[in-house]
């Protein structure tokens, strides 16, 4: 049996503002069967970890919490029955507890890298893509000469999302709240870009489809931004809400924000089942967390992912990476909503 050292992770023992991370020290158990220990050297952020360190992610439990889901490094230990080989370069899918020095990982869940992927974009790899690929070619069914909508296109499910839309051949509007963020995703391939804060994006997109509307809408607003997302659905249109950034609640009191949220809350009201039947419309919402314990599922789509990143079509977009001692800024980064792309975590 190996004498482990210790590992340092990060984790916050209340809900909170990002001031709420703190150490703690982990010294990983002994090895199950199919089971690997992979040294992480970074580890990707995402919105879904916001909400659980603000309490509203109900898959996350109660705290002690230690959030992420998607880790690179490298193997440096392998249980039976484990074909990893020590040494390999990898990254990793979990369920939390990603933001860490050292993760014990089912063998199922971890992937080589294919030639040429760094270990940077490997970290900022498996939630956006799988997520985007799942949205849209397993549940939209997405086929060239098609068009979509993406809202939040500069993040980091709308770049892959736009990335996975140009490789299939689509049109792609996205929606932004800067100038600079729009210019981002030009670079990427935007076809047209929308700046909500200075033009509504439902008028926007009437304008430029010419009153036909788009097939596709990826949604991660929620609220009365998903109410105009279906709205700019043509006959035969399908949105997919991956999110509800519009109405998550803040963690602190502020009137002027729950004001806010209240209101998108009522203006988007409840859907009737007539009025997807009435329009010839569909809504499906997205949790890609629950396809976990899918595993020959999961793995297919990494690898159709992996095949893609290969030929070129897809890169990891990285906006910012900050030391895991720095999780807040990390945070309070993507709250900001300045970010582009992804940001990750350097242990």
């Amino acid at each position: 049996m190996i004498d482990h050292p210790q590992y340092r992770r990060m984790l916050f023992r209340r809900f909170g503002t990002p001031d709420v991370f703190e150490w703690d020290a982990i010294r990983p158990r002994a090895l199950a069967p199919g089971e690997v220990l992979v040294r992480v050297h970074f580890i990707g952020v995402n919105y879904a970890d916001i909400i659980a360190r603000r309490g509203y992610y109900k898959w996350a439990g109660r705290p002690p919490i230690c959030p992420g889901f998607e880790v690179s490094g490298e193997v440096i230990e392998v249980g039976p029955d484990v074909q990893v080989g020590i040494g390999t370069p990898v990254m990793a899918v979990t369920k939390f507890g990603g933001y860490t020095e050292a993760l014990i990982v089912p063998q199922e869940h971890v992937f080589q890298l294919p030639r040429g992927m760094t270990l940077q974009e490997a970290a900022a790899f498996p939630a956006v893509y799988i997520t985007a690929y799942h949205a849209l070619v397993e549940v939209m069914r997405i086929r060239r000469g098609d068009d979509i909508l993406i809202q939040a296109v500069a993040g980091g499910v709308g770049i892959a999302a736009l990335q996975i839309a140009k490789h299939y051949g689509l049109t792609v509007y996205g929606t932004a709240s800067s100038d600079a963020k729009l210019d981002y995703a030009k670079s990427f391939g935007l076809d047209h870009g929308i700046n909500y804060l200075r033009e509504d994006f439902e008028a926007a997109v009437q304008r430029l489809t010419g009153g036909k509307g788009v097939k596709f809408v990826l949604d991660s607003l929620g609220g009365y931004g998903l109410r105009k997302g279906v709205r700019c659905l043509q006959p035969g249109g399908h949105a997919v809400t991956i999110g509800a950034a519009q109405i998550v609640p803040p963690t602190q009191f502020r009137l002027g924000e729950w004001a806010r949220i209240i209101g998108a809350l009522l203006r988007g009201g409840l859907f009737h089942p007539f009025y997807f039947m009435e329009r010839n419309r569909g809504l499906s919402g997205v949790q890609i967390l629950l396809f976990w314990d899918q595993v020959p599922y999961l793995r297919g789509i990494v690898e159709r992912l992996l095949e893609m990143y290969g030929a070129g079509a897809i890169k990891p977009p990285i906006s910012e990476i900050f030391p895991l001692s720095d999780v807040a800024a990390a945070h309070q980064l993507i709250e900001s909503r300045l970010s582009k792309g992804k940001v990750l975590l350097s242990t």
